[in-house]
Protein backbone atom coordinates (compact mmCIF):
# COMPACT_ATOMS: atom_id res chain seq x y z
CA UNK A 1 0.00 0.00 0.00
CA UNK A 2 1.80 3.30 -1.11
CA UNK A 3 1.80 6.79 0.85
CA UNK A 4 0.31 8.35 -1.78
CA UNK A 5 -3.21 6.92 -1.74
CA UNK A 6 -3.36 8.33 1.86
CA UNK A 7 -2.49 11.74 1.24
CA UNK A 8 -6.22 12.27 2.25
CA UNK A 9 -5.75 11.34 5.59
CA UNK A 10 -2.60 13.14 6.31
CA UNK A 11 -4.42 16.40 5.50
CA UNK A 12 -7.13 15.20 8.01
CA UNK A 13 -4.43 14.84 10.16
CA UNK A 14 -2.85 17.55 10.11
CA UNK A 15 -4.26 19.37 12.74
CA UNK A 16 -3.55 16.26 15.41
CA UNK A 17 -0.99 15.45 17.55
CA UNK A 18 1.32 13.15 15.73
CA UNK A 19 0.49 9.81 18.04
CA UNK A 20 -3.72 10.61 17.44
CA UNK A 21 -2.24 10.96 13.67
CA UNK A 22 -0.76 7.70 13.67
CA UNK A 23 -2.93 5.80 15.23
CA UNK A 24 -5.69 7.54 13.32
CA UNK A 25 -3.70 6.18 9.84
CA UNK A 26 -3.02 2.66 11.14
CA UNK A 27 -6.45 2.17 11.73
CA UNK A 28 -7.32 3.48 8.15
CA UNK A 29 -4.49 1.35 6.63
CA UNK A 30 -5.80 -1.83 8.53
CA UNK A 31 -9.35 -1.01 7.55
CA UNK A 32 -8.72 -0.50 3.68
CA UNK A 33 -6.65 -4.06 4.02
CA UNK A 34 -9.50 -5.84 5.60
CA UNK A 35 -11.76 -4.74 2.94
CA UNK A 36 -9.61 -5.74 -0.17
CA UNK A 37 -9.20 -9.02 1.42
CA UNK A 38 -12.33 -10.22 3.24
CA UNK A 39 -15.15 -7.09 1.74
CA UNK A 40 -16.74 -4.54 3.85
CA UNK A 41 -18.21 -6.97 6.41
CA UNK A 42 -15.26 -7.66 8.00
CA UNK A 43 -15.14 -4.04 8.23
CA UNK A 44 -15.76 -4.48 12.33
CA UNK A 45 -14.34 -2.44 15.53
CA UNK A 46 -13.25 -5.36 16.70
CA UNK A 47 -11.52 -6.13 13.85
CA UNK A 48 -9.58 -3.13 13.26
CA UNK A 49 -8.97 -2.83 16.72
CA UNK A 50 -6.73 -6.50 16.32
CA UNK A 51 -5.23 -5.57 13.08
CA UNK A 52 -4.18 -2.24 13.58
CA UNK A 53 -3.05 -3.01 17.20
CA UNK A 54 -4.68 0.41 18.47
CA UNK A 55 -7.64 0.16 21.28
CA UNK A 56 -11.19 0.02 20.66
CA UNK A 57 -11.42 3.33 22.71
CA UNK A 58 -9.35 4.98 20.83
CA UNK A 59 -11.10 4.17 17.71
CA UNK A 60 -13.86 5.70 18.34
CA UNK A 61 -12.28 8.50 20.07
CA UNK A 62 -11.66 9.23 16.01
CA UNK A 63 -15.29 8.35 14.86
CA UNK A 64 -18.28 7.66 16.51
CA UNK A 65 -19.51 4.79 14.24
CA UNK A 66 -18.27 2.40 11.76
CA UNK A 67 -19.90 3.94 9.00
CA UNK A 68 -18.37 7.17 9.69
CA UNK A 69 -14.88 5.17 10.03
CA UNK A 70 -15.83 3.34 6.55
CA UNK A 71 -16.65 7.19 4.90
CA UNK A 72 -13.16 8.05 5.96
CA UNK A 73 -11.20 4.91 4.43
CA UNK A 74 -13.15 5.51 0.90
CA UNK A 75 -12.25 9.42 0.96
CA UNK A 76 -8.44 8.32 2.00
CA UNK A 77 -8.87 5.70 -0.91
CA UNK A 78 -9.81 8.28 -3.90
CA UNK A 79 -6.82 9.14 -6.27
CA UNK A 80 -5.59 12.48 -5.23
CA UNK A 81 -4.56 13.99 -8.91
CA UNK A 82 -2.00 16.90 -9.06
CA UNK A 83 -3.41 20.07 -10.35
CA UNK A 84 -1.67 21.21 -13.85
CA UNK A 85 -0.32 24.27 -14.17
CA UNK A 86 -3.03 25.71 -16.97
CA UNK A 87 -0.23 28.74 -18.31
CA UNK A 88 1.64 25.39 -20.48
CA UNK A 89 -0.55 24.74 -22.80
CA UNK A 90 -3.57 23.01 -23.50
CA UNK A 91 -1.54 19.67 -25.02
CA UNK A 92 0.59 19.96 -22.03
CA UNK A 93 -1.64 20.98 -18.84
CA UNK A 94 -3.81 18.53 -20.50
CA UNK A 95 -0.87 15.75 -20.87
CA UNK A 96 -0.28 16.53 -17.50
CA UNK A 97 -3.51 15.64 -15.73
CA UNK A 98 -3.75 12.72 -17.18
CA UNK A 99 -0.12 11.47 -16.76
CA UNK A 100 -1.41 12.18 -12.73
CA UNK A 101 -4.31 10.05 -12.77
CA UNK A 102 -2.25 7.17 -14.58
CA UNK A 103 0.24 7.18 -12.01
CA UNK A 104 -2.74 6.75 -8.66
CA UNK A 105 -4.16 4.15 -10.96
CA UNK A 106 -0.59 1.95 -11.91
CA UNK A 107 -0.87 1.35 -8.08
CA UNK A 108 -1.26 -2.19 -8.16
CA UNK A 109 -3.54 -2.17 -4.80
CA UNK A 110 -6.15 -0.07 -6.86
CA UNK A 111 -7.20 -3.18 -9.17
CA UNK A 112 -7.55 -4.96 -5.51
CA UNK A 113 -9.88 -2.10 -3.76
CA UNK A 114 -11.85 -0.37 -6.91
CA UNK A 115 -14.42 -3.17 -6.76
CA UNK A 116 -15.50 -2.81 -2.82
CA UNK A 117 -15.54 1.00 -3.09
CA UNK A 118 -18.16 1.38 -5.75
CA UNK A 119 -19.98 -1.58 -3.96
CA UNK A 120 -19.72 0.53 -0.80
CA UNK A 121 -20.60 3.38 -3.05
CA UNK A 122 -23.99 1.92 -4.38
CA UNK A 123 -25.01 0.40 -0.65
CA UNK A 124 -24.11 3.64 1.46
CA UNK A 125 -25.39 7.32 0.41
CA UNK A 126 -22.74 8.86 2.18
CA UNK A 127 -19.95 7.08 0.62
CA UNK A 128 -21.54 8.29 -2.69
CA UNK A 129 -21.41 11.75 -1.26
CA UNK A 130 -17.30 11.18 -1.08
CA UNK A 131 -17.03 9.89 -4.42
CA UNK A 132 -19.12 11.89 -5.97
CA UNK A 133 -17.47 15.14 -4.65
CA UNK A 134 -14.23 13.76 -6.02
CA UNK A 135 -15.32 13.09 -9.44
CA UNK A 136 -17.53 16.26 -9.61
CA UNK A 137 -13.46 18.14 -8.20
CA UNK A 138 -11.75 16.32 -11.19
CA UNK A 139 -14.41 17.55 -13.74
CA UNK A 140 -13.97 20.95 -12.66
CA UNK A 141 -10.02 20.69 -13.53
CA UNK A 142 -10.30 18.91 -16.27
CA UNK A 143 -13.12 21.66 -17.91
CA UNK A 144 -10.52 24.41 -16.74
CA UNK A 145 -8.24 22.40 -19.37
CA UNK A 146 -10.44 22.70 -21.66
CA UNK A 147 -11.20 26.14 -21.84
CA UNK A 148 -8.08 26.45 -22.29
CA UNK A 149 -7.75 24.15 -25.18
CA UNK A 150 -11.13 26.29 -26.89
CA UNK A 151 -9.32 29.70 -26.43
CA UNK A 152 -6.19 28.37 -28.43
CA UNK A 153 -8.54 27.02 -31.21
CA UNK A 154 -7.14 23.45 -30.60
CA UNK A 155 -10.93 21.87 -29.71
CA UNK A 156 -14.33 23.58 -30.01
CA UNK A 157 -16.29 25.12 -27.63
CA UNK A 158 -19.24 22.43 -27.24
CA UNK A 159 -17.50 19.88 -25.68
CA UNK A 160 -19.16 18.31 -22.50
CA UNK A 161 -16.77 17.60 -19.72
CA UNK A 162 -18.60 14.75 -19.05
CA UNK A 163 -18.22 12.68 -22.01
CA UNK A 164 -14.93 14.07 -22.58
CA UNK A 165 -13.34 12.44 -18.95
CA UNK A 166 -15.25 9.07 -20.02
CA UNK A 167 -13.22 9.22 -23.16
CA UNK A 168 -9.94 9.89 -21.48
CA UNK A 169 -9.97 8.12 -18.16
CA UNK A 170 -12.28 5.25 -19.17
CA UNK A 171 -9.47 3.08 -20.80
CA UNK A 172 -7.11 3.51 -17.79
CA UNK A 173 -9.62 2.68 -15.40
CA UNK A 174 -10.54 -0.34 -17.58
CA UNK A 175 -6.72 -1.36 -17.14
CA UNK A 176 -6.65 -1.01 -13.81
CA UNK A 177 -9.73 -2.91 -12.80
CA UNK A 178 -8.21 -5.48 -15.29
CA UNK A 179 -5.05 -5.40 -13.12
CA UNK A 180 -2.79 -4.40 -16.46
CA UNK A 181 -1.04 -1.87 -14.72
CA UNK A 182 2.07 -1.89 -16.70
CA UNK A 183 -0.61 -0.59 -19.48
CA UNK A 184 -2.21 2.39 -17.77
CA UNK A 185 0.82 5.20 -18.37
CA UNK A 186 0.65 4.31 -22.09
CA UNK A 187 -3.12 4.69 -22.28
CA UNK A 188 -3.34 7.71 -20.85
CA UNK A 189 -0.18 9.25 -23.26
CA UNK A 190 -2.43 7.77 -26.12
CA UNK A 191 -5.55 9.16 -24.63
CA UNK A 192 -3.96 12.63 -24.94
CA UNK A 193 -2.40 12.30 -28.12
CA UNK A 194 -5.42 10.47 -30.15
CA UNK A 195 -7.99 13.00 -28.34
CA UNK A 196 -5.84 16.37 -29.72
CA UNK A 197 -5.43 15.28 -33.08
CA UNK A 198 -8.91 13.99 -33.19
CA UNK A 199 -9.25 18.01 -33.62
CA UNK A 200 -6.56 19.50 -35.81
Amino acid sequence: MTDGRFAGSRRMTASMSPRAARSRDKMLRAATELIVESGPRAVTVDAVAEASGVAKSTLYRHWSSRDEMLVDVVRCNVPQLTEPDLSVGFVDALSAFLASAAAALSDPEWSRIIPTLMSLRATMPELSAVVDADRSAKTETLSRILEVGVAEGAIPADLDPLDVEKLLFGPMFFAAILGEHDRVEGLAAAAAERFVASYA
